[in-house]
Parts: structure tokens; C-alpha cells; sequence
């Protein structure tokens, strides 16, 4: 697939929010990109009660079962509280630091369906004493949503808002500088963007090279192309699919964290080097498959494809969890991305292609 239909694929996808729990538009759009790669083949896209959405190729005297995951959702907030003066407390939806949400613009839905702009309140360079600029530790539970009202009432009967409300972080998908680079792509929610688009990649690749006269893989493995839900709120998606749907090896495509900064923990990644074979996660308490692992390893080597290795300590999958709390063997592999929970977040288009060759090349060994 050219370069730039992924990158009309991801912009499609990002047109629709997708905060945990609401991830629907999101899988519709998922949905129609991969009825547009099925058309005519016989296979159809369903979806489940947790809002999971899934595709199941059968394969050619099929000896097991294949998911192959990845995520709909991004982080966001809830408001948790609304202020005499019209300002908004709120709580996390999903896991990230504090320290960079300040000015930050988001959006949040309203009771009509309507995405409200808001700011996040940050205090004045000009009305800061120095002490406090130079106070380190931000908590959310310090800060506030400012939406243009200045009353309670004004933001119920007005903006429609209410405690509980959902909102995620606003901003563009787009090439980072197109005039000089056509591989960087910068936005929010690259976590999981990237992989989804990356998994609708797979799937083109799979319909293209795998699929025989009969509407069937040429492998000897069902496979299910899986969009799961609430992912950053602890993977619940994927647990519910798996567990209503039984498998014998779970793969997870996700970010692979690119950080150099100091003072971080990493494992030396580069954005162009490419996709992530993933072997530990969760501060050791999410261990992959090793020899799943070592296999995806083999298949990069023998089919010359750049791959990179992997560990993240502060960090967890659908891949992770369902190798940790199903006991299924497990591999996860991750699109390289930079600034991952901040917002923007950065990935390149190159390599969402090269995951889903290499996963490719791995379903052709099988």
C-alpha cells in the first residue's frame, strides 16, 4: 500500500474520537476501511457487546486459532466536578503525567453531541511568583477547565456539560513537515492510530496474498482481525473478546516507545529503524512468549526486514494481559512512536507498513 493512502487511512480514522468507552464512530470508520479491502470476498465485520470490532478469516484445514489485536481507544479525562464560577475539575481517562497539560486545548462532549473546546488552566508567567515557576510536581487534581462560561448554571442549561462527561485532547493528524519529510506524522492519540491503521494495512496485505478461490486463507490458521475497546483503561476489550472468543496465540500491535531524553528508562529505539519486537513489559510483571517472540525474530532476519527489540517498563497491552491473565501464548509488536501520552505524539508511516510486512511475512511462515 502507497504511502499516502496510510496516510489518508489514519487521518480518516482520527476524524472520530475515540475516548475509552466511546470508541464506536472510531470503529465505524474502522469498520469501512475494512469493508472497502473485503468488498466482494465474502467475509463480513462484526462487532460485539463491549463494542469490539472483528473480522474472522477461516484457514485451509485450520490447526489453530490467530487474534491479532489492536486498540481503538486514546486517553482523555472526565470532569469530575463543576465550579460556582463555571470551571471544570476533572479526573484522567486512561494513564499520563500532569506536567504537560497546562494551556492545553480539549474537547469535550456535551449531552447533545457536541465537542465543547476548552483550555486547561495554567497560571501567568506574569502573575507567578518564582517560587511556584519552579515547582515541579503538577497534580490534575490542581488544575481546571476553563470553557468560556462563568457560571454553574451556564455550563449545564448552556454548554449542556454534566459530571461524567468525556473529553480528549484536540489537534491535528497530519505529516510533521511535508515540504522536507513524508514519513513523520505527528498528532494526537498516535497511540493506538498507528496500530489500528498498521492492522487495516495487515489486513489489505492478508486479502491480497493469503486469500484463495474459496474465501479462506491459504494458512492452516483461522485468524481474527481484532479493533478491541478500553485498552488504556485496562484492556477490557481484548479480555472479553478472548474470552468469548477462544484462541491459541494472541498478537498485539501497538506503539514501541521511542525515548532518549534524560533521565528516562528505555531501550535506545529509533522512529526509522523499524517495527518493535516486544519481549517484557510492565516493570517485569509482563512477560511475552519468549519463543513467539523469538519466531517474529527469525522472520524479520529471513525476510530482511529492520525490526528493533524491545522492553517497556512503564507500559501495558492487550498482548501482555492476555498472555498474563488468560495464559495464551503472546507477542506483542509496536509501531515506533515518539512522545507517546503527551499530546503531540509522533510515528512514521514507513514503519506502520513494515509492522504489517513483518507480521505478513510471520502468517506466510505458518
Amino acid at each position: 500500500m502507497k504511502t499516502e493512502k496510510v496516510l489518508d487511512i489514519i487521518k480518516k480514522l482520527s476524524l472520530n474520537r475515540a475516548p475509552s468507552g466511546l470508541e464506536k464512530q472510531r470503529g465505524e470508520t474502522f469498520k469501512e476501511a475494512i469493508e472497502s479491502i473485503i468488498n466482494k470476498k465474502g467475509f463480513r465485520i462484526k462487532n460485539d457487546a463491549l463494542g469490539n470490532y472483528y473480522l474472522k478469516i477461516k484457514g485451509k484445514n485450520a490447526k489453530q486459532k490467530i487474534a491479532i489485536l489492536a486498540h481503538l481507544d486514546e486517553i482523555g479525562g472526565t470532569i469530575r466536578k463543576i465550579k460556582d464560577n463555571g470551571r471544570l475539575e476533572f479526573s484522567k481517562r486512561g494513564g499520563y503525567e500532569a506536567r504537560w497539560l497546562i494551556s492545553k486545548e480539549i474537547q469535550i462532549l456535551n449531552t447533545e453531541g457536541k465537542w465543547i473546546k476548552g483550555v486547561i488552566c495554567g497560571r501567568s508567567t506574569h502573575s507567578t511568583p518564582e517560587k511556584l515557576r519552579v515547582k515541579e510536581k503538577i497534580d490534575v487534581y490542581d488544575l481546571e477547565i476553563y470553557v468560556g462560561a462563568e457560571t454553574e448554571e451556564a455550563i449545564k442549561n448552556t454548554y449542556k456539560l454534566h459530571v461524567g462527561a468525556p473529553f480528549v485532547f484536540s489537534g491535528q493528524v497530519d505529516l510533521l513537515n511535508s515540504d522536507y519529510n513524508e514519513d513523520i506524522i505527528k498528532g494526537f492519540s498516535m497511540d493506538n492510530l498507528a496500530a489500528l491503521t498498521s492492522l487495516i494495512v495487515l489486513t489489505d496485505m492478508i486479502m491480497n496474498d493469503l486469500i484463495n478461490g474459496y474465501n479462506s486463507s491459504k494458512i492452516n490458521a483461522d485468524l481474527y482481525i481484532v479493533a478491541t475497546t478500553r485498552e488504556e483503561i485496562g484492556t477490557e476489550g481484548a479480555f472479553y473478546f478472548i474470552k468469548n472468543h477462544p484462541v491459541d496465540k494472541v498478537i498485539g500491535i501497538d506503539i514501541g516507545i521511542v525515548e532518549n531524553a534524560p533521565g528516562t528508562v528505555h531501550s535506545n529505539l529509533s522512529l526509522n529503524k523499524g517495527p518493535v519486537i516486544v519481549w517484557q513489559e510492565a516493570r517485569g510483571k509482563g512477560i511475552l512468549d519468549y519463543n513467539y517472540c523469538k519466531e517474529l525474530m527469525m522472520v524479520a532476519e529471513m525476510t530482511n526486514i529492520e525490526y528493533q527489540n524491545g522492553v517497556f517498563e512503564y507500559y501495558g497491552s492487550d498482548a501482555g494481559k492476555a498472555q498474563k491473565w488468560l495464559g495464551i501464548p503472546a507477542v506483542l509488536i509496536g509501531v515506533p512512536t515518539m512522545f507517546s501520552h503527551n499530546v503531540p505524539e509522533l510515528s512514521s508511516l514507513n514503519q506502520i507498513s513494515n509492522t504489517a510486512k513483518l507480521l505478513l511475512n510471520y502468517l506466510k511462515s505458518l
